[in-house]
């Protein structure tokens, strides 16, 4: 699981791992500073070990938090389009949908103005 600042880049992963022998190894990577947890300090090496097996999760993670930021960005683009007067076939032609399909899609999101509130 990935914790991120308000930049939205990850200041710490933590992941959980089956020990070879019996129990299971927390993992925490990225971390900038003591981990505080249940008011106790924990001091952990500042470049943690990471695992071979991690690559994939963080992959993942990265990903997912791509996706986010794309998806995000695609709701604003068509705010703002539709802010500045674009009709809904136009927005559908530019998504490769119908204009019925877009509308459904993204006409909650493009009600709210710059200052967040709706608009009609």
């Amino acid at each position: 699981m990935d914790f991120d600042d308000s930049e939205g880049k990850a200041v710490l992963t933590v992941y959980v791992q089956r020990a070879t022998e019996e129990g299971y190894v927390l993992h925490v990577e990225h971390l900038a500073a003591p981990l505080r947890v249940d008011g106790t300090l924990l001091r952990l090496n500042p470049t943690p070990h990471v695992d071979r097996d991690a690559a994939d999760f963080r992959r993942i993670t990265a990903a997912r938090a791509a996706a986010e930021k794309a998806a995000a960005e695609l709701d604003a683009a068509v705010s703002a389009a539709r802010a500045n007067g674009d009709s809904w076939e136009v927005i559908g032609a530019a998504l490769g949908m119908s204009a019925r399909t877009a509308r459904e899609r993204f006409e909650h999101k493009s009600r709210r103005g710059r200052n967040g509130l709706l608009t009609r």
